[in-house]
């Protein structure tokens, strides 16, 4: 077998002749590339290391492989070997994929602290073009426009059992109240002279509205798909489709993990309800077993708990958490839960059961990983996980009482989210009976003179006037934002080629103006133009001398 050494000094490779490339676009775990280091440096036992290859592909994404196999040579105790399974984020983009060998040592508590470090310098392997197809839809908003203006203009009055708010605010509900007598809500007695506040639910109208990349349901009804989910890209424009992924209160993929692994000496065994036995003895350092986490849970600012539901014992959960700046963090717990806020947009995570050194004996510990959002372990559950590709029609199904929604198409910037309330709002004797519900926060106010205004999130029934406030300037809003959109997408675009040799491309249009706003696209990866001069009529491009003709597209608005 040929191998990509790593010479003495731990800091340059050698590639031999008959490793040529990385890969073709999108390719996904086929390719295993072999490498060969020395054992030891300078006295230290870089078999007791952690070995990844950090790596950047040619769209300058960066991302981590962690080596699982990394044991000493059988015929050169000397020498180490290890291998690198190329995954799809290193074969994304056609052109060069950057990498490094990466050796860290870790403290032996529950701090993830780095004691040692090694690196190599960068070497890289071509990636192939390829072929990936994709779906482009177009949407379009002039009669979404259209509608609502008609609906101002014709109506005045907007029906409100034709309109639902969005974003923050729930359904509407129209109550009809008494003249004012004493009355008892929820055991609680009124003489009808001053004010009541409390929280309402009621089927069907009442809905706990949410929004963000991840969200957290905590009173779901498990087994029940949610009312209503909308996807937005970054530009707040609502996507068609788009891929999402729903799981209960555990986060950590136990379905991934292998039902029967021995690493280095250590068996670990995934048992029915999701705990792995971890058993044996260890004859290197760092066995474990591993799984891949859907990046997209982890969002910027929330806090996460991870636990292992045990309190003694060698072996622990860890997760390796990448971020798209190349950065790494490692999240510990052994045999006490962690909080842990992530700081940055994570790119990828792998998660593992696991021990640190050689030469430990484990006898048959159980762990129960768990990850879930916010800042208390709660108690083990086996996880569940769906993943679908939304259509805008088929909502998904909630799986329990706490249950996590999330977006796996990077497409997507935002969702808002409606989830029905499981509690009736009633009316007996004309009467409001109300049951509470925690999380709903609706008010219901009885005034003096009978007059009923019932409030959910930011809008307002008046039961004298019949009317919604702020339902009509919110519509108002909304077309003034999609007449935005629509101009937006009104532009002219010119396209031209610049000669090989030639350093300057003059593209002619009536719709250019001094105020002109102007996007440059080119056809070659990394050519831009070095200055852009707009004028009445003409934008002018400046470029670098090329060596064969380049495309150039301009967009103006």
């Amino acid at each position: 077998m040929s191998y990509i050494v790593v010479d003495d000094n731990l800091r340059t490779m050698t590639i031999p002749q008959d490793i040529v490339l990385l890969g073709v676009e999108s390719d996904d775990d086929v390719n295993k590339i072999p490498f060969q280091m020395p054992k030891e440096y300078c006295g230290y036992d870089l078999s007791t290391f952690q070995a990844r290859i950090n790596y950047m592909n040619a769209n300058g994404d960066g991302d981590v492989y962690i080596v699982e196999d990394l044991e000493v040579d059988g015929d050169d105790p000397t020498k180490m070997n290890f291998t690198w399974l190329v995954g799809r984020n290193a074969c994304m983009y056609e052109g060069n994929t950057q990498f490094i060998i990466c050796l860290k040592k870790f403290a032996d508590d529950d701090s993830g602290t780095v004691e040692q470090e090694f690196n190599t310098t960068v070497y890289s392997l071509p990636v192939l073009q390829g072929l990936e197809t994709t779906e482009a839809v177009e949407q379009q908003n002039a009669d979404i426009i259209e509608y609502i203006l008609k609906r101002i203009q014709d109506a005045g009055v907007i029906d409100p059992d034709d309109y639902y708010t969005k974003a923050q605010t729930d359904a509407l509900i129209p109550i009809e109240l008494p003249n004012p007598e004493a009355i008892t809500i929820n055991g609680q007695s009124y003489n009808g002279s001053e004010a009541v506040e409390m929280t309402i639910v009621a089927e069907s109208e009442v809905l706990a509205t949410a929004s963000g990349k991840l969200i957290s349901v905590v009173d779901a009804v498990a087994g029940e798909a949610i009312n209503s989910l909308e996807l937005y890209d970054s530009n707040d424009d609502l996507l068609s489709s788009g891929a999402i992924a729903i799981a209960n209160k555990n986060l950590f993929r136990i379905d991934l993990l292998s039902d029967h692994v021995v690493s280095k000496g250590i068996t670990f065994e995934k048992n029915a309800d999701g705990s792995v036995t971890v058993d044996g003895t260890s004859t290197g350092t760092y066995p474990m077993t591993t799984c891949n986490l859907d990046k997209n849970i982890f969002v910027v600012g929330q806090s996460y708990t991870i636990s292992t539901g045990k309190t003694v014992g060698y072996s622990y959960v860890q997760l390796i958490l990448t971020y798209t700046d190349a950065t790494v963090d490692y999240v510990v717990s052994r045999n006490s839960s962690r909080t842990f806020t992530v700081a940055k947009e994570v790119s990828s995570c792998v998660a593992s059961v696991q021990i640190t050194d050689s030469g430990v004996t484990v006898d048959n510990e159980t762990v129960y990983p768990m990850l879930e959002v916010g800042s208390s372990a709660s108690t083990f559950v086996m996880n569940e996980y769906h993943s679908m590709t939304f259509d805008g029609t088929t909502m998904p199904v909630l799986p329990a009482a706490i249950s996590n929604l999330w977006a796996n198409d990077d497409l997507v910037s935002n969702m808002v989210m409606q989830y029905e309330a499981d509690t009736i709002l009633t009316k007996i004797d004309n009467y409001a009976e109300v049951n509470l519900k925690s999380g709903r926060n609706s008010t219901l106010t009885v005034l003096s003179d009978g007059v009923g205004t019932v409030m959910i999130g930011e809008d307002v029934y008046d039961a004298a006037s019949g009317m919604y406030s702020e339902v009509i300037a919110e519509l108002q809003e909304d077309v003034a934002e999609l007449q935005e959109d629509v101009a937006a997408l009104s532009f002219t675009e010119l396209t031209g080629t610049l000669t090989a040799g030639n350093t300057s491309i003059t593209l002619s249009n009536a719709a250019i103006t001094a105020d002109s706003t102007i996007e440059v696209y080119t056809d070659t990866y990394g050519v831009n133009p070095s200055d852009v001069t707009v004028a009445v009529g003409a934008v002018t491009l400046t470029f670098e001398a090329q060596a064969s003709d380049l495309g150039v597209k301009v967009r103006i608005w």
